[in-house]
């Protein structure tokens, strides 16, 4: 297979996730969720969290090294700095005022769904933008890392006051230091990001719809969504289908990695789409073309369901569910 990422093994060199909502992400449990009764949850993780954080966090325990760039302020903030340093991962933070966001998933042991409480993220101020792009600027030139062998990940829902085009002004920041850009996001946001011409964009099937209009319910529909997001920018494209697979789109080809087993699913799926892309960075560093690294992603993707804490997962699942998976060429696109 071809299609790999031009830069060979050894890239990238460094996963750099810019977390403009930045959070403290927990997730409890409970006997069972009755609206309008008391509940005295289990606190099963508490990371730190949003999603370009998950990523990091997901492929540094993958051995792909990390750092963040993270809107933070607050008593939470220093709790979310903390916690980086503890697991040995950089951080360039831009502080502002006002508390970092908490954001709860609450575990319903009788049904095995997953309720998700969401505070607001930070409001930026006007000055306060430019301190985010020079940030990631910074980030990419810390301690003598190499910018042009940096993958930036831009990911998650934009916070109060910032700009429309934020991570389309992003990705030409990374552009200017010759680094990689990867978008997950949706909407306008996505929309005005594909202009900038990111490397990879990464979205769900109802986020891909949200852009191109195309749905993505089948691997035929979600080849021509993603299709439709290369032609809208995107040097790459990758639509996934929760745990029915997903579709890569390159100039060469586009290939469909299989749903995950039932024997492999977990119950904790929120962060499975950060991890889905530490998967993908750590086998694009150990040399793999695309359509492999594909499997290997959507093997941490699986591998994070199956733990509580966003992209919290165990390393040697990945390799053993990545082996009950099959890619396949997708022909007559």
């Amino acid at each position: 297979m071809t299609a790999g990422p031009g830069r060979g093994a050894g890239w990238p060199a460094l996963v750099v996730g810019v977390a403009l909502n930045a959070a403290v992400d927990k997730t409890a449990a409970v006997d069972g969720l009755t609206p309008g009764g008391i509940h005295r949850p289990r606190l099963l993780s508490a990371v730190p969290g949003g999603k370009a954080t998950n990523v990091v966090r997901a492929a540094a325990s993958l051995g792909v090294p990390g750092r963040v760039v993270a809107v933070l302020g607050g008593h939470a903030g220093a709790w979310f700095r903390a916690s980086l340093a503890e697991r040995g991962i950089g951080l360039v933070a831009v502080e502002v005022d006002g508390e970092t966001r908490t954001c709860l998933s609450v575990l319903d042991e009788a049904t095995g769904e997953l309720t998700e409480f969401y505070e607001p993220g930070l409001t930026l101020a006007e000055l306060d933008w430019p301190r985010v792009e020079d940030a990631l600027a910074s980030a990419l030139e810390a301690d003598g890392a190499a910018a042009r062998d940096a993958l930036v990940v831009l990911s998650g829902s934009l916070p109060p006051g910032a700009p429309r085009d934020a991570y389309a002004r992003l990705v030409r920041v990374a552009h200017a230091s010759g680094a990689r850009a990867v978008v997950d996001a949706e909407g306008d946001t996505l929309g005005l990001a594909l202009d900038a011409a990111p490397w990879l964009v990464k979205v769900t099937a109802h986020e891909s719809e949200s852009v191109t209009g195309e749905s993505a319910r089948t691997l035929p529909r979600a080849a021509r969504a993603g299709e439709a997001l290369r032609a809208r920018g995107a040097e790459l494209a990758i639509v996934t289908r929760g745990v029915h697979g997903a579709v890569l789109v390159a100039a060469d080809g586009a290939w469909a990695v299989g749903g995950i087993p039932a024997r492999a699913r977990g119950r904790f799926t929120v962060g499975s789409g950060d991890a889905f892309l530490a998967g993908l960075a750590a086998a694009l560093r150990r040399g793999d073309a695309l359509p492999d690294a594909l499997r290997w992603a959507a093997a941490a993707g699986a591998a994070n369901a199956q733990l509580p804490g966003q992209g919290e997962l165990d390393p040697q699942a990945v390799p053993r569910i990545a082996a009950m998976l099959e890619v396949t060429r997708l022909d007559g696109r």
